[in-house]
């Protein structure tokens, strides 16, 4: 992957993505420019247990004549194909000329403008095998030089009333903030409990699927019964690790002395016994 590529997966829960849906609640995702997420890159209702969205920094540069929280963009000149590091002019009869100059995926790029009427500049970026916008300027512009900076970093929020295009100028509450600067993959996942399928958990990360539950109450996980250990299985366990099993009446796992290999097994596996003791309710 190069430099300006990258990668984002989201997991989401299956109790999660069984309400989002009912809900009507759509993954959103923002890009900033000149400090801001202003607008709705990604606005996704169609959801899976794992997302993929793949980023490159390619641009177009536009005109519109408004910019209206809760609206959906109307460019209002051509969109110009633009790269970091280069500049194009827009002319007085509102033509954009082809961009030029050298290219620096790090960098921002530049519009000269010679319109004379107020006008918001915006920016698309690519987004699998097509643009999306990603920023439209809250306040027109005269004629001078107008420098967008998008960087590479994201806001991933989910949201009922909102979908892809559409500006925004409120705060956004409950989101991730995920900075590629320094890495092209970036794994999140999200859990919510079931009475709020919008106010859930951000972690980094996959979800652990096998037989765990999550609680975001107690920001806890729990095996379900079909993976732990039986009785038998605990005995034979406790063999294997030179411990002594638990007693009919309900006792502590311990650690015997044994040999030199019992010790050093002890010592390594002490850690997931206490997960086991935990869950059995035997310590």
């Amino acid at each position: 992957m190069s430099n300006n590529q990258y990668s984002l997966k989201v997991y989401i829960s299956d109790g999660s993505l069984a309400l989002l849906k009912e809900y009507g609640y759509r993954l959103c995702i923002a890009k900033e420019v000149n400090g801001k997420f202003n607008v709705v890159f990604q606005g996704v209702n169609k959801l899976l247990f794992q997302n993929t969205f793949r980023f490159e920094d390619r641009y177009r540069v536009f005109g519109t004549n408004t910019f209206s929280d809760g609206a959906l963009i109307e460019a209002s000149t051509k969109k110009n194909p633009i790269l970091g590091g280069l500049e194009t002019t827009l002319s007085s009869a509102g033509v954009f000329s082809t961009a030029s100059g050298a290219v620096d995926p790090a960098a921002g790029f530049t519009v000269h403008n010679q319109y004379t009427d107020p006008i918001h500049f915006g920016v698309d970026a690519l987004v699998g095998s097509g643009y999306s916008s990603i920023y439209v300027a809250e306040k027109p512009v005269l004629s001078g030089d107008v420098f967008l900076a998008p960087k590479k970093k994201l806001m991933v929020w989910f949201e009922q009333d909102l979908e892809a295009d559409m500006m925004i100028s409120r705060a956004i509450t409950n989101a991730i903030r995920l900075d590629f600067t320094s890495t092209s993959d970036i794994t999140i996942n999200y859990t919510a409990p079931a009475n709020a399928p919008a106010k859930g958990v951000w972690s980094y990360g996959p979800l652990v699927v096998l037989g765990q539950t999550y609680h975001p109450e107690t920001n806890t996980f729990s095996l379900t019964q079909t993976i732990l250990p039986t009785a038998e299985e605990l005995v034979q366990l406790t063999k294997l690790l030179q411990l002594e099993p638990p007693s009919e009446s309900g006792g502590h796992l311990a650690i015997t002395n044994g040999d030199a290999r019992g010790k050093k097994i002890g010592r390594r596996f002490r850690g997931r016994l206490r997960v086991y003791r935990f869950i059995c309710g035997i310590g």
